[in-house]
């Protein structure tokens, strides 16, 4: 027997890498621990492992995979390439088109799921006919599973009151400060941590960038902006977005309240810039908005 290289190389079923996943190693009964590896950002995990026959298991939130996995080791010049198919969490939709089913998972301060945790909701509409059907405002409680998951359908475009709490919390009235005001999306899904702790993760410009024009000129913009939940914000966001020019004796960016004005000061190229004003809900991994810096030349 000898020690050779083993690559296990974890890939979504679109043949991505996926990476952070935790591939342990046990003999073929699964009941001997060998040695552990992390996939990288390659979705490769590599090893040194004796010409002997093993059981793999792999671990990552929010992915499944078939387990246990075997394989053997070959001597030189045999080839030590282990493909793994991970199936990432997908957003399960609602089947009613009124509605958007509301998933997610929760974890604990130690990374373990985050089991038992009770949510309550509380519609703002009261009362509300849908296809002549009177939907009568109440709470719902719903609680997460022995996995952290939890999940619950919404009707799409409407407000709602929300606490997540901790098991045995009393439930305060809709006028506590407690309370989140969460707007749903009109979409048949979304995902529940970010419905309820939405940050701004996109904006879009009509027309779009990028833009070109003279000093003096005036050019208005129409934004779109929407939450990580999917949510459509209104106009132009400014309480949640910052509007900035990257370089102000080039171009003067202002927002207003549906619109976003662009004028062009000097000569030269500068940028809009768009920031989120509310850094409090941290996201990692972190990304800046979609769809901006956008360009300006001013001639």
């Amino acid at each position: 027997m000898s020690f050779e290289p083993v690559d296990v190389l974890v890939e979504d079923k679109v043949g991505d890498p996926v990476e952070g996943v935790l591939v342990k190693v046990y003999d073929p009964t699964g009941k001997t621990f060998y040695t552990q590896e992390i996939t990288n950002a390659a979705g490769v995990a590599s090893m040194l492992l004796e010409t002997l026959s093993y059981s793999m298991r792999f671990y990552k939130f929010q992915a499944g995979f078939s387990q246990p996995q075997h394989f053997t080791v070959l001597e030189a010049p045999g080839l030590n390439e282990f493909y793994v198919a991970a199936e990432p969490f997908q957003l399960p939709t609602a089947t009613d088109p009124r509605l958007c089913r509301c998933s997610g998972f929760f974890r604990d301060l130690d990374g373990s799921p985050k089991r038992y945790l009770d949510i309550h909701i509380i519609s703002q509409f009261n009362p509300l006919l849908v296809d002549d059907a009177a939907v009568i405002s109440e709470e719902r409680h719903f609680r997460t599973d022995d996995k952290g998951y939890a999940q619950i359908d919404l009707f799409r475009g409407a407000m709602y009151w929300a606490r997540v709490e901790s098991l045995g919390a009393a439930m305060p009235s809709p006028s506590s400060s407690d309370l989140r005001c969460i707007s749903v999306p009109d979409q048949g899904s979304a995902n529940l941590p970010d419905l309820l702790l939405p940050v701004v993760e996109r904006i879009s410009l009509v027309p779009d960038g990028p833009y070109a024009f003279s000093v003096g000129s005036t050019l208005v913009l129409t934004p779109s902006v929407y939450d990580s939940a999917g949510v459509l914000l209104e106009g132009a966001a400014i309480g949640d977005v910052l509007w900035r020019s990257s370089n102000e004796s080039i171009l003067r960016v202002v927002a207003n309240g549906k619109t976003v004005e662009i004028r062009g000061n000097a000569p030269g190229t500068a940028q809009i810039l768009a920031t989120r004003l509310n850094t409090s809900i941290i996201k990692i991994p972190d990304v800046p908005l979609v769809g901006q810096p956008v360009n300006v030349v001013v001639t």
